[in-house]
């Protein structure tokens, strides 16, 4: 393979094979060139008979897994069919398919989707006679999530300490693992979990994996979370070191998913005697917005120090927007847009940036009064829509009959005469029993405290069920979902619920969406194509999958954190003020600056020529008008760089000094009085983006 094209630090990347190795790869360096050129390279040299099944690559969403395979197959040809480039997530879920077993849970296991997860914890709740209406069943989830994520179980703080939900917590988690094991399941976090728990305490698991993958390749190193640095410390565990890590803890922005910027500040400690190879060459942007996003990033304390350089020298120069109120902002931006569209910049090379959902509004509003045609990326809706949720449980019982979850939402959809009385005293008598629930219907004509007739409607839902585990087990999964749906009347049922044609028709083009991506998978996995394998893939793509912006043609809108990895010839990026560019923190928990800092440079380095950076001197916060002032990340930003436009005192004649000097005035004439305010809007983007055109 010919090295040439590649700059110097790429080339060293590539050719350093053995042993721990950490590649600093800046925004836009080309980490990804570097990551398939080293396993190609790898393949060429095949030191000691390598074989492409030696090589583990691991990303963070199946899309990047997938194009990442491509690309090598496209590079060294059949050979690199065997390399494994996956999730982390995939690879854990692929392991206790074959081992799982040996920790007590069935062999073939389900994943619970985040529905499932808080049944099961509301559940949970109510055994302990903790009300769930009064304390959020999902923010306690979301507790146990995080500590699992960081390799430990959740622990109240102590007599004093903490609150109300730290103790929750801790009082309902045993009971919803042993809940998850009970049904043969596992949550997305246990996939990490438990594979570390089969290397750790399994000696010939631990040798069979390190034995196989002599070469580890780890992308977005910095996204880690503890969870996944124990997993990958166990898997370079044997006699070859050779880990290659890939990764800018300068782009480190989802500490509250867990990610733990400390896991590539201290890398050495973890793989000592290793390499350090930083890449810092910039093949997206001009020098003017490298040199913005050096100086921004460069105040953080405690960093791996990168200056980002580009042979693009020069380039237009920042424009600082002051605007009266975030409506003046939000035209300010269409029009500049406009204007921007009609010099014959294509749409889908500008994007409107900004920290929390809420601040899209005022833009989208904008935007429709010029009639620009853009899309909004934000959490993932589809698979949260009931008539989707349905056909999925089916799916869920049908592979996996313990799926109690599953079981309750869809015992009765359609009515077919189960109430809630019947299924209350089943699951009494479940509980009772020791059996699952699934057992105790199979009892159900001896429980005499049932209503009449509902043993015999109980013992036919458990018919139809089995008959339809046993047809599916046939394949042709998108045809017999058809006669499924047909039989159980689900089509018609829907239709019935809704208000309106349109809404009828929606649903029905859902249901239609779930029957087509069976079909897709079918012919993907040809023979191996199996119900529970649709499902546990279904689970992980919809956990960690975010789409590509820009098919539509449209202007992107997003938060910051969807715009990770994404590029764009014009950035807009809004809001820059205290309490929202840096946040002030939310529901509750401390401000992370350096973590605002770092999304304040990843935000600027998505453009690669003209970069916005507006703010409002007025927002209304709950119905008052607010004074807001400037963020601190503006300040820097050195003077030279910058243009400053304020909509507020329109300027007449040619730009005064103190114009030209903006930043050296810039606390005597933008800064606001200190008075509180919030920002407008929701949380933090949700990680798994969808689209929304308008």
């Amino acid at each position: 393979m010919d090295l040439s094209k590649l700059n110097p630090p790429q080339r060293e990347a590539v050719v350093t094979t053995e042993g721990p190795l950490l590649v600093l790869a800046g925004a836009g360096s080309g980490k990804t060139r570097v990551i398939t050129h080293r396993i190609v390279h790898l393949l060429d040299k095949r030191p000691n008979g390598l074989l492409a099944r030696n090589i583990l690559a691991v990303t963070f969403t199946n899309k990047a897994a997938e194009e990442m395979k491509e690309r090598l197959v496209h590079m060294a040809g059949p050979r690199a069919q065997n390399v494994l480039v996956c999730t982390f997530h995939a690879f854990g879920a692929e392991m206790l398919r074959e081992d799982i077993y040996r920790l007590g849970w069935p062999k073939k296991f389900s994943i619970a989707d985040q529905g499932d997860q808080a049944a099961i914890i509301k559940r949970a709740m109510r055994e302990r006679r903790i009300d769930d209406r009064e304390f959020d069943p999902r923010k306690v989830l979301g507790l146990i999530s995080k500590a699992k994520n960081a390799g430990k179980t959740p622990e109240p703080l102590g007599e004093g300490l903490g609150d109300d939900y730290d103790l929750i917590a801790h009082m309902v988690y045993e009971a919803y693992q042993l809940s998850l094991k009970a049904q043969g399941s596992v949550d997305f976090d246990d996939l990490l979990i438990l594979p570390t728990r089969l290397l750790r305490e399994h000696e010939d698991l631990r040798q069979k994996y390190t034995a196989r993958f002599r070469y580890l390749l780890v992308d977005e190193f910095q996204d880690t979370n503890q969870a996944q640095l124990n997993l990958l410390k166990l898997l370079a565990s044997g006699e070859t070191r050779n880990v290659c890590a890939v990764g800018d803890d300068d782009q480190c922005i989802y500490s509250w998913r867990g990610a733990e910027v400390r896991n590539i500040l201290s890398y050495d400690s973890y793989f000592p005697g290793g390499k350090e190879v930083r890449l810092e060459q910039n093949y997206r942007s001009t020098q003017t917005v490298l040199d913005a996003a050096n100086a921004v990033i460069g105040k953080n304390p405690e960093r791996k120090a990168k200056q980002m350089w580009s042979e693009r020298k020069g380039g237009e120069r920042l424009r600082v927007v002051s605007a009266p109120t975030e409506e003046d902002e939000a035209r300010y931006v269409a029009q500049e847009i406009s204007r921007l569209v009609a010099e014959g910049v294509p749409m889908d090379e500008i994007a409107v940036l900004y920290r929390v959902n809420g601040q899209a509004h005022p833009v989208e509003e904008a935007l429709r009064e010029k009639n620009l045609r853009y899309e909004v990326l934000s959490g993932s809706e589809f698979f949260d829509r009931r008539e989707v949720k349905d056909v999925v449980a089916y799916f869920k019982l049908i592979a996996n009959p313990r799926d109690e979850t599953s079981l309750l939402r869809i015992i009765n959809v359609p009515a077919r005469g189960i109430g809630d009385v019947t299924m209350e005293r089943l699951v009494a008598h479940a509980r009772r029993d020791s059996v699952s629930l699934w057992g105790a219907m199979e009892r159900s004509e001896g429980y005499a405290d049932l209503p009449a007739g509902a043993a015999l409607k109980v013992r036919e839902f458990q018919r139809l069920v089995e008959r339809y585990r046993e047809t599916y087990e046939h394949g042709n999964l998108a045809q017999v979902t058809r006669q499924l749906l047909e039989e159980i009347g689900y089509k018609d049922d829907a239709k019935s619920l809704t208000s309106s044609q349109a809404s009828a028709e929606r649903k029905l083009a859902s249901i239609d969406f779930v029957i087509n991506s069976l079909e897709n998978f079918e012919k993907r996995e040809g023979p191996k194509a199996s119900l529970l394998t649709y499902l546990n893939r279904l689970s992980l793509d919809t956990r960690q999958e975010e789409e590509v912006p820009g098919a539509n043609k449209a202007i992107t809108l997003m938060t910051i954190h969807a715009s990770k990895g994404l590029e764009y010839r014009v950035v807009f990026f809004i809001g820059m003020e205290e309490e929202l560019m840096p946040h002030k923190g939310m529901q509750g928990e401390a401000q992370n600056l350096e973590e605002e800092r770092r999304l304040c440079y990843v935000g600027i380095t998505r453009a690669k020529e003209r970069l916005y950076l507006t703010r409002s001197a007025m927002r209304v916060k709950r119905g008052k008008e607010v004074p807001r002032t400037p963020s601190r990340f503006l300040e820097d930003i050195p003077p030279e760089l910058v243009e400053v436009v304020d909509l507020d005192a329109p300027r007449k004649g040619p730009p005064t000094e103190q114009e030209q000097n903006f930043f050296a005035n810039l606390k005597a004439r933008f800064k606001a009085p200190q008075a509180g305010g919030g920002a407008t809007g929701a949380g933090p983007s949700a990680p798994g983006p969808t689209r929304a055109v308008r």
